[in-house]
Order: C-alpha cells, then structure tokens, then sequence
C-alpha cells in the first residue's frame, strides 16, 4: 500500500467556466491510473491508486479526504464566522470512519486560505454547528435529511456521496460512477448561506438545483 500522498499539488489546464444559460456539463474524473492526476485548474488532487475498482480499496477514502481539504480552500465563508485569523477551518466527518482516519493525519500541520486545518468527528448538533466542512459518509435518507435540516441557516459547508444527497438540500455531492468521482453542486444551497464557491471549482463540477419549498427553490 503506498504512503499517503500530498494532497495538493500545482496545475493549471486554462479551461473556462461555462456561460451561464447554457447547458451544464458532466466532466469525469478517472479514478483507477498510476499515477493520478486529477486537475482543477489551481486546484488539484494527486492520488496513486491500485488497479482495483475505486469502491473497495482504502484509496477512496484517500481521494474523499483530499477533496475535502481542497474544499476548505475554495470556499468563502460570511464574515463573522470566524473569530480571528488563527480560528481554525475545521473539516468534520460522519458516518465514515474510514475517511476520518485518513483526513486526521493527512490536513495535520496544513492550512487553508492562511488558516490552519483541523479534522474533527462531531456527535452533537452543536458539533456539527462549529463545522465549516462537514462530509456526511451515511446514505440513509432519513438520517441525511434530519442532519440537514438541523443545520438550516448554518453557514457550513455540506458534502455527501448519496443520490439523494443534494435532493435533500446537501451542497455538494461525491456523486461515485463505476470508477469516476463527478462533482456535484446546487450553488443556490451555498448562496443561501453565504458560502461563496470558487469559479475555480464550480468550472468543474456539475451544476444542479436543489429541493424546492411551496415553489421556492431553497
């Protein structure tokens, strides 16, 4: 098994964001080559991976923490949400004990827009509160959908691996296809908050609307 790998690295494919109206594109992200090299843009992941599919090795636990903590960089949060320039940007998982072995040690010592990173394993609602990245590893529907709604109005950033993940007012979803990894997110769930998502990002991700309440969009 190798050693885990840097989780960034710099690379930069010129690629432009799409115009808006126009139709939103699928882009793929291979998971299965030696070495691993996935671009976005600036922000990239750089990953070895086993000729095994994605699903059953350790390695996808590997990539889930690697993005997270290049979410952490390419998210702005409102103003207020932290104290002072030392409050860290906490990334927290649940429901994935596997992920959160790996994203402990690999984002110790890391910072994130000048900040520094702590991975955490919250148990409470007020846990899941003083999150700034929260990855929910669960795909049951119910519990899902009661973890979100307990933070309604929180200015955290919610990211899920479930079909139904952003159906349920989630913000970014792992969305996993055979042995693809495609970025999903409802930028109206994160502007509802006043989290501001990297151009950078969304360029390479698949565009999608959230739930809607009484015709609302939410």
């Amino acid at each position: 098994m190798p050693t885990l790998p840097h989780l960034e690295c710099g690379s930069s494919n010129g690629r432009q964001r799409p115009k808006p109206g126009g139709a939103s594109r699928r882009r793929r992200i291979p998971a299965l080559r030696r070495p691993l090299i996935v671009s976005f843009l600036t922000l990239t992941v750089c990953l070895q991976f086993s000729a095994q599919p994605l699903a059953q090795t350790v390695e996808e636990s590997r990539v889930k923490a690697a993005y997270l903590y290049n979410f952490a960089k390419f998210v702005e949060w409102p103003a207020g949400v932290f104290r002072n320039p030392e409050d860290p940007a906490v990334i927290c998982v649940v429901g994935d004990e596997r992920t959160s072995d790996v994203l402990e040690p690999a984002v110790s010592g890391k910072k994130a827009n000048g900040r520094p990173v702590e991975a955490r394993r919250p148990h409470s609602p007020a846990e899941f509160k003083s999150c700034r990245v929260l990855f929910i590893g669960f795909s049951d529907k119910e519990r899902i959908a009661q973890l979100l709604n307990g933070l309604q109005g929180s200015s955290v950033l919610t990211v899920g691996q479930s079909d139904q993940f952003i159906a349920l007012g989630g913000m970014i979803n792992l969305a996993f296809k055979n042995t693809t990894i495609e970025l999903e997110i409802a930028p109206e769930a994160c502007d509802a908050v006043g989290l501001k998502i990297s151009s950078r990002l969304l360029v390479v991700a698949q565009l999608v609307k959230g739930p809607r309440h009484n015709g609302v969009e939410r």
